[in-house]
């Protein structure tokens, strides 16, 4: 029997290791940023999904969200099926700060503080070298996530002719009033700490239980938790352990969401930003979603003629999981539609 367990076990651990794709890294260089700082030896991390067909017309860019890595993206994807790899050849692309790629844990002439201000564009700019790096001169489309959306609505808006399509989703052109005052509190309480030497154990106790409080919605705290669970749910951030996004990693990456506005590269007028986009746009975002709000996506898809899901369930960022099946049938659709004029 215990051969047998073994066995089982051995199995499921290099199936397990089959299905997540080996990282690689693009080495950029030092690089300018927006901010005008320069970012030393850039160092990009990926992993690829799938096969290219003959024609190489079947690539998808595939960035990291905030705190994700190109390891969490190949678990989605091989979990739930939520992109066809028999179809398509996915690169997952380490955002900037994400303790893969390079970032304030992991530089070493400019660790910690000491790392330079990044911005969105900066994290897109650096998607479109790995492309380059590659040799991919066009994809099929783009599909992000919340932070992930947030660096496709920066490709489509500065390489108009790179992807055909994108699926943004749980995704903002640009920050809601809303969405800036909650990435003000995380910011300020972690440079409260810095200024008065704070322990991260003690600070990040706040910022990573306000963070998991926005992820879903008060409706589902309020109704699917009872009182002694909420104790139970509060005392699991009084320890603080992190791996690849450490505290210093968290504040590069949400200073870079707090200034999240496509835009910057019109003065701020987003009616003109919008007729920028050639790509076919496809936008998915909850109704409830108290971290990425939905209302600024559902407004530039108006501008846009954008395809829309507008979903409604109590889980909020989280929501997509929650309606898997419809979400992954709807993207599989839009993926296979053919693009008019071709």
């Amino acid at each position: 029997m215990k051969k047998i367990t073994s066995l089982v076990l051995f199995l499921f651990l290099a199936i397990s290791l089959l299905a997540t794709p080996s990282l690689n890294f693009a080495e950029l260089g030092d690089l300018m940023l927006f901010s005008g700082q320069t970012l030393n030896d850039c160092s990009m991390g990926y992993r690829i999904l799938g096969k290219a067909n003959d024609e190489g017309s079947n690539y998808i860019l595939y960035p990291t969200w905030h705190g994700g890595t190109s390891e969490h993206i190949a678990g989605l994807i091989t979990k739930y099926n939520f992109i066809d790899t028999s179809a398509y050849c996915i690169v997952m692309v380490d955002a900037l700060a994400n303790g893969v790629s390079t970032s304030p844990s992991n530089s070493v002439t400019q660790a910690g503080e000491l790392f330079p201000e990044i911005r969105l564009i900066d994290m897109a700019r650096c998607q479109k070298a790995v492309l380059d790096y590659l040799g991919i001169e066009h994809l099929h489309a783009i599909v992000g996530g919340s932070m992930g959306s947030m660096q496709g609505f920066e490709l489509i808006a500065e390489y108009p002719e790179l992807a055909d399509k994108a699926i943004l989703y749980v995704c903002s052109p640009r920050n809601s009033s809303y969405d800036k005052m909650r990435h003000k509190i995380s910011l300020d309480i972690i440079e409260l700490g810095r200024k008065y030497d704070i322990s991260p154990q003690e600070y990040m106790r706040s910022v990573n239980l306000i963070q998991n409080m926005n992820g879903k919605s008060p409706e589902y705290f309020s109704l699917e938790m009872s009182h002694d669970q909420a104790e139970d749910y509060i005392a699991k951030f009084d320890s603080y352990k992190p791996a690849l996004f450490t505290q210093d990693n968290f504040y590069s990456q949400t200073k870079a969401l707090y200034y999240n506005d496509i835009s910057w590269r019109d003065e701020y007028n987003i009616k003109k930003t919008a007729q920028r986009i050639k790509t076919d746009l496809f936008i998915i975002v909850n109704k409830q979603d108290h971290t990425v709000s939905p209302w600024e996506a559902l407004k530039f898809a108006e501008m846009t003629n954008a395809k829309t899901l507008l979903l409604d369930n109590n889980r909020g960022h989280l929501g997509i999981t929650h309606e898997m099946a419809r979400v992954r049938k709807a993207m599989d659709k839009f993926l296979k539609k053919r693009i008019k004029n071709q």
